[in-house]
């Protein structure tokens, strides 16, 4: 990918990128689309991005900011709330549905699968180590703790939920009963 397009046209770009996402869906998406609502010439485009999934990862990229921060509230069960809270609160809003349609549309293409997986997992998961490794030193879960299936288990149940349609019951009731029913005896464990 070619980094000489000017930041400000990229961040145009890739804000073009998801009003069309949130209008036609990935599979009508075109980068001509994206050049014409981004008022960009095809050429800045195609010399930026090779093809589509690039093009999408970094407006998935720069929408959700790669590598986040794990928060810190002094305990296991306050970094869960805040984690999955921000979580819902993502998931229950319009890019929630974009996300929704793109999975649908990464089930059909192997790039896609590729690139959402880096974006909205991969670069998310030191976000569920670094939860683990304080809640270890605080002593509140032991060493074998898994990250992987923390955060495969919020993964899983937000997309299910968002799936279902049931995106209004992502609320705080719902991130209590995840964090005390499923996630803390889940991780409390002993291996």
């Amino acid at each position: 990918m070619e980094t000489a397009t000017k930041p400000e046209r990229r961040e145009a770009i890739c804000g073009a990128v998801f009003e069309l996402l949130g209008e036609v869906g990935y599979d009508r998406m075109s980068m001509d689309a994206v050049a014409a609502r981004a008022r960009a010439s095809k050429a800045t485009i195609y010399r930026a991005w090779e093809n589509k999934p690039e093009l999408v990862m970094e407006a998935l990229t720069q929408r959700f900011g790669g590598s986040a921060e794990a928060p810190d509230t002094g305990s296991l069960r306050g970094d869960l709330a805040s984690q999955l809270t921000a979580v819902c609160t993502v998931a229950n809003g319009d890019d929630g549905a974009i996300v929704m349609g793109l999975l649908t549309a990464a089930s059909r293409d192997a790039e896609l699968a590729r690139t959402l997986h880096q974006v909205l997992y991969d670069m998310k998961h030191s976000v569920y180590e670094t939860i683990l490794a304080r809640a270890v030193e605080r002593g509140e879960v032991p060493a074998s703790a898994d990250a992987g299936l923390l955060h495969e288990l919020i993964h899983a149940m937000m997309l299910t939920r968002r799936l279902w349609g049931t995106c209004a019951l992502l609320d705080e009731a719902y991130v209590n009963r995840v964090i005390d029913k499923i996630l803390l005896p889940v991780l409390r464990q002993d291996a």
